[in-house]
C-alpha cells in the first residue's frame, strides 16, 4: 500500500501471512518483490478455541498453527498478521490545516478517546497522516487514521504465535490487507485520476467496508452480519448439523433467488430430505436483509460525507462470499455488481506446485492472508 500506511505497526523482514480467524487458519508464504508463491495452507479453527472475536483457548490455538505452518512446509518463523474487526477501532481523523506532525502525534490518542469503547490507558494504537480531507463541507482539514485495540489483546496473540514458534514483526489491519492485494487496480487511470474504489470483505463473524480513493482510504466499517449468520440461520431452520448446513449454503443457497445455475438445482435429490431452492432462500431471507442493509447503510454514510458518488469499482472477497448467488443479490439490492477478488492473480504462481483447481476453490479465503504475506515481502520498515 502507499506511504501513508507504511507506519501501522512496523515490519521490516520477509515474513509470512498468517490470518487467525474464527473458522479458519490460513498461512501464505511468498518470495521476494515478485511475489512468487512458495506455499499455502488452511486448517479448520477447531470449536470454541475462539468465540466472539476473544481467543478462549491459546493453548490449543497455538499448535494448530505449529501445525498449519508445518503443513505449509516453510521455514519462515517471522509472521504478519491480524486481529479481527471486532477487536480493532478504527477511526479518520480531523486536525486544523497547519498542525505539525508533533503535534498531531501529542493529540491524536485523546482526539480518538470519544470514538474507543475502552479506555485509553487499556490500548496499543497507531496513526497515519493521511493528507487533506476529501470530504465536501471540510475546509482543508488534515485526516488522520488512527487504529487501537486492547493491550492486552495484542499481548495475548503475540504470545500464542511465539508458543508455536512464530515472531510476528506487524499486525496488520484486515481491510488494508484486502485493499493490498487489488494495489494494480488502484492505481491512477491513462487521465491521471484516481478510481473511487469500494472493497468488501465478507469473514465468519463479521464484515468490513473499505471506500478508497485511489490508495488513500476514505472511510472503513465493521458489521457483525457474515458468513457464519447464514449457515447458523440454514442450520436452524432445517435441524441440520453445522457442516450439512454450511454445504447446502455454499451449493444451492440462493439459487433460486439469482436463477444463475440451473443445473445445480436439477441435480438436488428431491427425494431426500434435502430442503428445496425456494425454503433455503426462506430461511436466508432475514439474514440477507440485514446484510444488504449494512453494506447500503455503508453506502449512505459514504455519499453523506463526500458528495453523491457512484464507486468505479467494487469488489467483494472472503470466505463467507462461498453463499452460493450472494454477488447476485447484492448487485439487485443495491445498485452495484462486485467483482470477486482473487489473490492468486497478484502472484507468480508455479503451474507445476499449485495446481489451479486447488487455488481456485480457496481464493475467496485467501485475500486476507495473501494481502499480509504481501506486506511480508514489501520490504516495509
Amino acid at each position: 500500500m502507499a506511504s501513508w500506511l507504511e507506519n501501522f505497526f512496523r515490519s521490516g523482514t520477509e515474513a509470512l501471512g498468517l490470518e487467525v480467524g474464527t473458522a479458519n487458519l490460513k498461512v501464505v508464504d511468498l518470495h521476494g518483490p515478485r511475489l512468487v508463491l512458495r506455499g499455502y495452507a488452511i486448517r479448520p479453527t477447531p470449536p470454541g478455541v475462539i468465540q466472539g472475536g476473544l481467543i478462549t483457548e491459546p493453548a490449543a490455538l497455538s499448535e494448530e498453527i505449529r501445525a498449519l505452518i508445518s503443513e505449509a512446509r516453510t521455514r519462515k518463523k517471522h509472521v504478519v498478521t491480524t486481529l479481527s474487526n471486532d477487536a480493532v477501532v478504527t477511526r479518520i481523523l480531523k486536525f486544523p490545516k497547519g498542525m505539525e506532525e508533533k503535534e498531531i502525534g501529542e493529540a491524536v490518542r485523546w482526539e480518538a478517546e470519544p470514538h474507543i469503547p475502552f479506555s485509553v490507558d487499556e490500548i496499543t494504537y497507531d496513526y497515519a497522516i493521511l493528507g487533506e480531507s476529501e470530504g465536501e463541507s471540510d475546509d482543508g482539514e488534515i485526516e488522520v487514521l488512527f487504529a487501537a485495540a486492547r493491550e492486552e489483546t495484542v499481548v495475548q496473540l503475540v504470545e500464542i504465535l511465539r508458543d508455536a514458534g512464530l515472531e510476528p514483526v506487524a499486525v496488520d489491519l484486515k481491510p488494508f490487507a484486502s485493499a493490498r492485494v487489488l494495489e494494480p487496480e488502484l492505481a491512477p487511470r491513462e487521465d491521471g485520476s484516481l478510481p473511487l474504489t469500494v472493497v468488501l470483505e465478507v469473514g465468519a463473524e463479521s464484515s468490513s467496508i473499505v471506500f478508497l480513493k485511489g490508495e488513500r482510504p476514505l472511510m472503513t466499517r465493521h458489521f457483525p452480519v457474515a458468513g457464519n449468520a447464514f449457515t447458523t440461520a440454514l442450520a436452524r431452520a432445517f435441524g441440520l448439523e453445522i457442516e450439512q448446513a454450511e454445504k447446502i449454503k455454499r451449493e444451492y443457497a440462493l439459487a433460486s433467488a439469482t436463477l444463475e445455475d440451473e443445473e445445480a438445482l436439477l441435480s438436488i435429490d428431491t427425494v431426500s430430505d434435502q430442503p428445496s431452492p425456494t425454503d433455503i432462500y426462506d430461511a436466508l431471507r432475514h439474514v440477507l436483509l440485514d446484510f444488504t442493509t449494512e453494506v447500503q447503510r455503508s453506502l449512505d454514510f459514504f455519499n453523506n460525507q463526500f458528495g453523491e458518488a457512484a464507486p468505479d469499482q467494487a469488489f467483494i472477497g472472503g470466505g463467507g462470499i462461498k453463499l452460493a448467488g450472494l454477488k447476485n443479490l447484492i448487485a439487485d439490492a443495491i445498485g452495484i455488481t462486485f467483482t470477486e477478488i482473487n489473490p492468486w492473480n497478484r502472484l507468480r504462481v508455479p503451474n507445476n506446485r499449485f495446481p489451479a483447481t486447488k487455488l481456485a476453490d480457496v481464493a475467496p479465503e485467501f485475500v486476507i492472508p495473501v494481502g499480509l504475506a504481501i506486506r511480508g515481502v514489501s520490504g516495509v520498515d
